[in-house]
């Protein structure tokens, strides 16, 4: 049960009391590369688009993606897709979302045992998109999703809505979602929120380098995102010796906890590197005396034949990392050529 404790306490720090947080991971391994939010890169990668349904395009129909992400203390989230284009109507994408919490020993209060019991959540996502002129498209996500905690049982249906623009002669894209915008049929209790966010990114890539920028601004809808630690150590005026109130955060430090910043050295076609970084990840999950690389991700992609893989390493703790890993191809790649 401890793990799955570990991962809720992560959950409150970066979300605070909004419910169903699965809904908002970053399963895509780029992404997770790329500081764990992005909504704005435009290069045909169908493994965004479950972020952003507005970046669908025809040219990923036949698309079938797998990604699957190692969380903290074995803890498994991932995806499954497959997008399909409909002439004159839009392309779809159907992706099956789960986040699996492994197997708990249930105990009664005098510590006996008394059997199993599981955890997970899962989500039916429906996605589509439409270009609606030569530089702005739009989307939606539909999701259906459930989560088992024991006897307990939630669900319920969520929305996404996306707009993006796209200047391919300036390289330049941006995006603009309201995320998870929707209601629980069933509820663990009465207090529980959906984790509605709204979203800006933007990305940049330099006409004369390999290189491309990208600013997500996050949970727009909330200014001040600073997490105050129930369990931090008092502090005491040396000379008095009474007791300090939390040192206040400044306009820097609320401003920065909405940032993630991405950039990919594209060195090729089929091979690009990725690295992050999420100034909020870093602010509350640091350990004073030793923060290392808290905040940080990284990413390799390449593609071997038919294949698109991915692979990304993200620190989130002291206590562990996470890896994750994806991989892409067409079914056009196998149909025979006469």
């Amino acid at each position: 049960m401890s793990s799955l404790g570990f991962n809720l306490s992560l959950f409150s720090q970066s979300s605070g009391s909004n419910s169903y947080q699965f809904l908002d991971l970053a399963n895509s391994s780029r992404i997770q590369a790329l500081g764990g939010s992005n909504i704005s890169i435009y290069d045909k990668d169908v493994n965004l688009t479950v972020s952003n349904p507005a970046l669908l395009d025809s040219t990923q129909s036949g698309s079938i993606s797998i990604n699957y992400m190692n969380y903290i203390s074995d803890i498994n989230y991932g995806f499954t897709s497959y997008t399909h284009h409909v002439n004159n109507v839009g392309t779809f994408n159907a992706a099956f979302l789960y986040g699996n919490y492994g197997s708990f020993t249930r105990a009664d209060e005098n510590g006996d045992k008394t059997g199993k019991f599981v955890a997970n959540d899962l989500a039916l996502l429906v996605g589509y998109g439409r270009r609606i002129d030569s530089l702005f498209s739009i989307g939606a996500n539909l999701k259906f999703f459930n989560s088992v905690y024991d006897l307990y049982n939630s669900n319920g249906i969520a929305l996404d809505l996306a707009v993006n623009y796209h200047k391919p002669s300036k390289y330049f894209s941006m995006s603009l979602m309201l995320k998870n915008m929707g209601v629980a049929f069933s509820k663990f209790n009465d207090n529980e929120k959906m984790p509605f966010e709204i979203q800006l990114g933007m990305s940049k890539k330099l006409k004369y380098a390999p290189l491309r920028f990208s600013l997500t601004f996050n949970n727009l809808q909330k200014w001040d995102l600073t997490y105050v630690d129930p369990n931090a150590e008092i502090q005491f005026d040396p000379n008095t010796f009474q007791e300090l109130p939390p040192e206040e955060p400044n306009f820097l430090d609320k401003a920065s906890r909405h940032i993630v910043f991405g950039t990919e050295f594209l060195l090729g076609k089929n091979f690009n590197l990725q690295i992050g970084y999420n100034f909020r990840r870093r602010a509350e999950l640091k350990f004073a005396p030793k923060s290392g690389l808290i905040g940080f991700s990284g990413g390799i992609a390449f593609k071997i034949k038919k294949f698109h893989l991915n692979y990304s390493l993200a620190s989130y703790h002291l206590a562990g990392a996470s890896h994750s890993f994806s991989i892409t191809t067409n079914l056009s790649n196998f149909r025979s050529k006469n």
